[in-house]
């Protein structure tokens, strides 16, 4: 048999329900931002320009595979924009690679070394021996509108 509920408690039960679902509803929700990748020193219009959007170190700044977004955009008159569409806020790095041969890799020489132009945010150069780093490449995205700079070298 079932045990009937004083109506006092039913009334209780339904405003904390009441006050628990208004307080969860005025939490803002995060906000997703447009994030524009402005490219500069294209020595060419051959070819296509990649940008790879990285939200943490590991792939930064050479495997895109890793990265939390990843576009290809055309160049013209040496100019270039990557947008990045519904990023979250928090920290960031860019990479980005002038693909002439548009085969989606930055080509690379026997030992490593880059034979496309590239660039990363902060226009971090390159380590001693190796690719810059992320830490150095980071900046953050409070959502919303923003756009960086991105200096191509080789």
């Amino acid at each position: 048999m079932l045990k009937k509920t004083p109506w006092i408690e039913t009334f209780s039960l339904a405003a904390l329900l009441s006050v628990a679902a208004h307080a969860f509803a005025d939490e803002p929700e995060p906000t997703t931002g447009v994030l524009s990748v402005r490219i500069w020193n294209i020595q060419s219009d051959k070819g296509q320009i990649g940008c790879s959007l990285y939200s943490k170190s590991d792939g930064f700044p050479s495997d895109s595979a890793k990265a939390d977004q990843r576009m290809f955009v055309r160049l013209a008159e040496g100019k270039a924009t990557c947008t990045f569409q519904g990023v979250q806020p928090g920290v960031y790095a860019v990479s980005v690679m002038h693909d002439e041969d548009k085969n989606e890799k930055l080509k690379t020489s026997m030992v490593g070394r880059p034979q496309e132009w590239w660039g990363v945010s902060n226009d971090v150069p390159p380590e001693r021996f190796g690719p810059p780093k992320y830490d150095k490449a980071t900046f953050k995205f409070d959502g919303g509108s923003k756009a960086i700079k991105v200096k191509l070298r080789r």
